[in-house]
């Protein structure tokens, strides 16, 4: 017997997964509050703004993407608050230097509606991205992420029934809409979202998210350690 009770004579074999793509989600308990209030909001920005922005949205079909600014904005503070919560408690789970405080770099919104969707992107230069659903009717298209290995579709295993059940084979992923739903996900990992095809009608049938981007703020420097002035 070896040290750690395993047969000599049987070798314990050991799976260790390294580079990991990690995605967290969380639905927020103030969500059926929050939701109704920042769905007026944004319908008002669209108003007052119908052109928008382009991004990854698609404007041919009618989705629409506001400023960037939306964690400035009154309206959309408790959800920034609430943006800034879970990202402290992905940062926790991940090991980030409690030193180096996370900061919401950008928040906005997108409106798709029916047949709605976002060409597949990334978020240069900052660290985390994510999305809070405000508004997701049936069908109305899920979020994809695609293996950022490219070498690992160079020649992939042929899987059994089980091998495919199985996560860490999977090239890629999809989650539903949910409203009140928070995914947070590094920026690097490429993703785009389905075409909304619900059933329904109107401003109902409209998904509406709120995207936003974190970095890490370098600590501040003690006053005895800065250099003097000139």
């Amino acid at each position: 017997m070896t040290r750690d009770g395993t047969s000599s004579s049987a070798p314990r074999l050991v799976r260790e997964l390294y580079f990991p793509t990690y995605v967290f989600y969380r639905d927020l308990e103030s969500a059926p509050a929050l939701n109704p209030a920042l769905a007026g909001a944004i319908r008002d920005l669209r108003r007052a703004d119908p052109d928008g922005l382009v991004r990854s949205n698609m404007k041919p079909a009618g989705s629409w993407h506001s400023a960037l600014d939306l964690q400035s904005r009154a309206p959309f503070a408790p959800l920034a608050a609430e943006v800034l919560a879970t990202s402290r408690a992905v940062a926790e789970d991940l090991g980030f230097d409690p030193a180096r405080e996370l900061v919401l770099d950008n928040m906005w919104a997108i409106v798709n509606p029916r047949h709605g969707s976002n060409r597949g992107h990334t978020h240069p230069r900052v660290l985390l991205s994510g999305c809070y659903y405000v508004q997701a009717p049936p069908g109305c298209g899920r979020i994809c992420f695609v293996d950022p290995r490219p070498q690992a579709q160079v020649l992939p295993p042929w899987l059994s029934v089980a091998g495919r059940a199985q996560p860490h084979n999977w090239s890629e992923v999809a989650f539903d809409a949910i409203a009140g739903r928070m995914i947070l996900f590094p920026a690097w990992l490429g993703h785009e979202v389905e075409p909304n095809l619900t059933a329904l009608e109107g401003e109902a049938s409209e998904r509406i998210v709120i995207a936003f981007n974190l970095y890490q703020r370098p600590p501040a420097t003690p006053a005895a350690d800065r250099p003097p002035s000139p």
